[in-house]
């Protein structure tokens, strides 16, 4: 049985072992007259690393994404914008600076714990009467929805983990809601130690993920609009993969995210490729800022040892990341997507900063929840649906235990940005379900669950997180925060409800992001510092191995980053060597003819991110999805992408009316399609160009004149 304990006066032995002593207060005073030694002040900087790096990017990007959708408006040039932030940095920095020295005074110290009286320990009995519901059905939900396999079980799922969610509400003790400290001071301080491990673990997540060579489809969107930033100095609201801004812009191109212009900004001040400044200048930043964000929320939600639950988390994420759109899949190896930072960085510190507000009543923790809300914006249009998801779960604790005001609060704070700018973006631009949208239907609740939780064993270990998380975290607002967002996601999955939602808001495409919200990683995490009450020895054994346990199943039931050998021996763009640098030689061909360029599928996703200069028949045939999958336009761009990857299904004779309807002036392909070779004469290709290998090409140019230049 799970131990909860509900509230103490005196810190934890963890803790106690970092309070100050009188001799300590002393040896300290005597010391202020000289200054810190460098040994200290190195120490005491890596500790307080994690905050004040992730604060600072999260005010950072949030005053990019203002200056960003002011330009909007002003149409300013993304460099103007760009040395406009940079200007502005250090006067926002000198500002939260004075907020922070605001805020820290007439509360309590950060290692202070809180005023609450301490409860009597209850006996095995009673616990059991209390806790046995919860634990019983969370394990009940758990099974059924990672090992079911019909809808009978999935409804069974969602009945028993809402009972489960209840059940733990009704028996944890709440003694005024959120503020409550519990089973821990009121914030700990990352001591020396801890930051030393967590700042190692970041670097090396940071090298290690510029060594990741997996190629995502959808790069050839968010590499490819920085590289127009970055090429042409001018924001793209138009199409700009198909046409040079002729086609209106495809759902996927809403004006709402900053992220992908602020890249191609930076890469044009800065005088390098977006590409490189997206794999190697930034990659390994957004790697420590989720690794740092991570560790703060473990820190603030982990009833004991926190970095053992921090170690546990970072395994899962590292052996559990293989398959397309799952959860961990949008971690290192996906992390320059806006949409991956969003739900692996800014998810977690929304957590942390709502927990600061209602245990230390830090403004200052509710203007950084509020800019975190716009920054998030600025990342993903997945905002626009999650936040106030967030905010109401949030919200919905708040008003439970009678606490109006910071439920208004909260909630405004976390969504009131997101609301605005979705509401501005569906009365400009058509609705926001053309901003959020993406190509698939809604998908079905069990396999929701997957993307988010997985199936089989690890299933069954997330889904007890999950849905034990009301009761294994410290106990206050982690425990009470935890609860309303794990009955919203809860109830959701209900079976009709996510269809009614989608239905109603026309999000039907992007609604199984909604377990989003909640902390997967850190909450696994959790389990491995769970305690059994009254059983000293079991617990000795348990604090072994449960980790052990734990990371055992993570790297037998799952799959980690590196499968496949996709791990580089060095930094390296996320495409392989052989198509990186056919795209370049492309690009270079002194003679290469105006016009569109027919080449291997791979190539023609591989070309945008290398260049704006060279336009391709078809970047990605699931943005044909925008214009009309049944079109004349998008039957074309199909049918000669089929011939240039040697499909000899397709008819020749078609193929020679496409490439006049399109507007084709060079076909490149590989020097083993024998598919183009042999139509060459019939179709008037004159070869112009030839490639060694690596990447050995043929390229031919068109001699028949188009019917229509598209």
């Amino acid at each position: 049985m799970t131990k909860v304990e509900d509230a103490v006066v005196a810190p934890a032995p963890a803790d106690r072992e970092n309070a100050p002593t009188a001799d300590t207060a002393v040896e300290g005073a005597s010391r202020s007259g000289r200054g810190l030694n460098l040994i200290g002040r190195l120490n005491a900087g890596v500790a307080a690393a994690p905050v004040l790096f992730t604060d600072a990017a999260v005010v950072a990007f949030a005053l990019w994404t203002l200056l960003y959708h002011l330009n909007l408006g002003l149409d300013l040039r993304p460099s103007v914008v760009f040395l406009g932030w940079v200007a502005l940095l250090p006067i926002v920095a000198y500002v939260s600076r004075k907020l922070r020295r605001r805020d820290t005074r007439g509360r309590l110290t950060d290692d202070e714990p809180a005023d609450t009286p301490a409860e009597a320990p209850a006996n095995r009995v009673a616990l059991l009467r209390r806790y046995a519901l919860p634990i019983g059905t969370a394990l009940g939900a758990a099974l059924f929805a990672a090992l079911g396999t019909g809808m009978v079980t999935w409804w069974l799922a969602a009945a028993l983990g809402l009972v489960s969610v209840i059940s733990a509400w009704l028996a944890v003790p709440r003694r005024g809601g959120p503020t409550d400290a519990g089973a821990a001071p009121v914030s700990r301080k990352t001591t020396p130690r801890q930051g030393w491990v967590v700042l190692v673990v970041s670097l090396a997540a940071a090298y290690f993920a510029t060594l990741i060579g997996r190629v995502s489809l959808d790069d050839v969107f968010y590499v490819g609009k920085s590289v127009w930033v970055a090429e042409r100095d001018e924001i793209p609201f138009r199409d700009f993969l198909f046409t040079e801004g002729v086609l209106p812009a495809g759902s996927a191109n809403p004006p709402l995210p900053s992220f992908e212009v602020f890249i191609g900004a930076m890469a044009r001040v800065l005088h390098v490729h977006a590409a490189t400044a997206t794999w190697y200048l930034l990659l390994p930043v957004l790697a420590v800022f989720a690794i740092f964000a991570l560790w703060r929320l473990v820190q603030r939600w982990a009833p004991r040892r926190p970095l053992v639950a921090f170690g546990v988390a970072a395994a899962y994420i590292l052996l559990v990341a293989y398959y397309a759109d799952s959860l961990n899949t949008y971690h290192l190896p996906r992390l320059t997507q806006g949409k991956s930072v969003f739900v692996h960085a800014l998810i977690p510190l929304a957590w942390v900063y709502l927990t600061d507000y209602l245990e230390r009543r830090s403004r200052r923790a509710l203007i950084l929840l509020a800019l975190l809300s716009v920054a998030s914006v600025g990342y993903t249009t997945t905002a626009v649906m999650l936040l106030p998801l967030l905010g109401a779960a949030a919200a919905a604790v708040l008003l439970f235990t009678r606490r109006v005001r910071e439920a208004v609060l909260c909630f405004a704070a976390v969504s009131l940005y997101p609301v605005l700018s979705g509401a501005l973006v569906q009365v400009l631009r058509g609705g926001i379900e053309t901003t959020v949208a993406t190509y698939t239907p809604l998908l079905p609740l069990r396999t929701i669950y997957e993307l988010t939780l997985w199936l089989g064993i690890l299933g069954v270990i997330a889904g007890l997180a999950v849905w034990w998380s009301p009761l294994v975290l410290r106990a206050g607002a982690p425990r009470q925060l935890a609860a309303g967002a794990v009955l919203a996601v809860t109830v959701l999955m209900i079976p009709g409800l996510l269809k009614l939602a989608g239905d109603l808001s026309g999000l039907r495409a992007v609604l199984w992001r909604v377990p989003w919200i909640l902390p997967v990683p850190a909450l696994v995490g959790m389990l491995a510092v769970i305690r059994l009450p009254g059983l000293a020895r079991v617990n000795r054994v348990l604090a072994f191995a449960l980790p052990a346990v734990l990371v055992c199943a993570f790297y037998t039931q799952g799959k980690p980053m590196w499968t496949d050998d996709l791990v580089q021996t060095k930094p390296t763009w996320r495409m392989p060597e052989a198509r990186k640098a056919s795209s370049f030689w492309i690009k270079n061909l002194d003679n290469r003819p105006p016009g569109l360029v027919l080449a291997p599928s791979s190539v023609m996703r591989a070309l945008p991110q290398v260049t704006t200069e060279v336009r391709v028949v078809l970047p990605r045939d699931l943005y044909l999805t925008d214009y009309g999958i049944d079109t004349e336009f998008s039957r074309d761009r199909l049918l000669l992408a089929r011939f240039a990857d040697a499909d000899r299904t397709v008819s020749i004779y078609e193929v020679d009316a496409a490439i006049r309807r399109v507007g084709v002036s060079l076909v490149c392909v590989w020097k083993s399609n024998t598919l183009v070779a042999d139509a060459a004469p019939y179709l008037g290709l004159e070869r112009i160009a030839s490639r060694n290998p690596p990447g050995a090409m043929y390229c031919y140019r068109t001699t028949a004149s188009p019917t229509a230049g598209r």
